[in-house]
């Protein structure tokens, strides 16, 4: 199993996302082949919307940068996970510039899709390849906080079997020393996650224990706002 992984946090290897993402991938398997791409390493030009990957260069960008070879794991793998944080209720800069790049990924018509809205049709066939999206926050409410980016990701992707999420809350308490040992009970929870992905999809048992905060959110706020 071929697997891209995503770092799209301006920390780098200091993620607090990128230590679920890791766990995850742990309950995938001893035979997964990782390609880890650390966004903030990448040179990644921001997207002009000049469209000579649809009209001049089919297929290729004008930009002369890290991000073709992005593109070619990009192509190459079974699944991608996006690793990033919440930033303003969306993503990091750096990984909306590279999603922004995958537009040599599709064709310049435009049709209409089953749930009314229009997309591009896809240059290659990518319809086997699986998404899994893992984000946490700074905040302790998961209630309008992640739905902008679901709603993103849902247009993209699907809203059904398109892709799975995985959405924390007190991300920021996972580099807590205190809270280590609940942390490594979290991230045991989420390689559990990886290993019934693997084999069909994750139990709802898993779903609700990765659901449960760290820590209560009167103690969360009291101790944020301290």
């Amino acid at each position: 199993m071929k697997v891209l992984l995503l770092n799209g946090s301006p920390r780098g290897e200091g993620s607090n996302t990128l230590r679920l993402s890791r766990a995850f991938i742990k309950g995938l398997g001893a035979d997964v082949q990782l390609r880890e791409v650390v966004v903030r390493n990448e040179k990644i030009n921001p997207c002009t919307g000049c469209f000579s990957c649809w009209h001049k260069t089919p297929g290729v960008c004008i930009w002369k940068d890290d991000m073709p070879a992005i593109l070619e794991e990009y192509i190459a793998a079974d699944l991608v996970i996006w690793s990033f944080p919440l930033y303003y209720f969306s993503m990091p800069s750096g990984i909306k510039a590279l999603m922004d790049r995958l537009l040599p990924l599709n064709l310049p018509g435009i049709h209409r899709r089953e749930d009314g809205g229009n997309s591009h049709p896809a240059r290659y066939d990518l319809s086997q390849k699986k998404m899994v999206l893992i984000s946490t926050c700074g905040f302790a409410a998961r209630e309008n906080n992640f739905e902008a980016l679901k709603a993103q990701f849902d247009i993209l992707y699907g809203r059904d079997d398109g892709y799975t999420s995985f959405f924390m809350p007190e991300g920021e308490l996972m580099r807590v020393p205190e809270l280590q040992e609940r942390a490594q009970e979290y991230l045991g929870h989420m390689e559990q996650a990886g290993r019934e992905y693997r084999t069909g999809g994750v139990a709802p048992a898993t779903r609700a224990a990765l659901n449960e905060l760290l820590i209560p959110e009167e103690r969360f706020l009291e101790g944020a706002n301290r």
